[in-house]
């Protein structure tokens, strides 16, 4: 019960001290360094909104706007899999060096034992 009215409290307090999202308009003619550091903290919901906004306050002077916004976050999203795709062949190289040097180890290992059962061989006179 206590956790319970802990978390209520918390909760109204985080709401009471949370700056309120600017408008599209307050975030268009905000100063560029501002607007990125808000951008930073902005959660997942409050993102979609903005968004939203901005899209809405865009669409007034530029009707084609959804198009435009379109053709960017697809091309971002490009971009993003070309660069995700260039980490992962990095990944492949590392886990086949990885590989060569594992199974060189192991060849050295079984080259070595069996030598040593040979020599253990040659003492007991077999």
């Amino acid at each position: 019960m206590k956790g319970l009215l802990f978390s209520f409290l918390f909760l109204f307090v985080s709401t009471l001290s949370a700056e309120p999202l600017p408008s599209a308009e307050d975030f268009l003619n905000m100063d560029l360094d501002k607007s990125i550091r808000l951008v930073e903290s902005l959660s997942k919901e409050e993102a979609k909104v903005l968004v939203s906004d901005l899209r809405l306050e865009v669409k007034k002077s530029y009707p084609k706007a959804d198009h435009f916004y379109f053709l960017i976050s697809h091309l971002e999203e490009i971009q993003a899999i070309e660069k995700e795709q260039a980490r992962l062949r990095s990944l492949l190289w590392v886990y086949v060096l990885a590989f060569l040097l594992f199974t060189g180890f192991l060849g050295l290992i079984l080259l070595r034992q069996r030598k040593a059962i040979r020599d253990i061989n040659q003492m007991l006179g077999k």
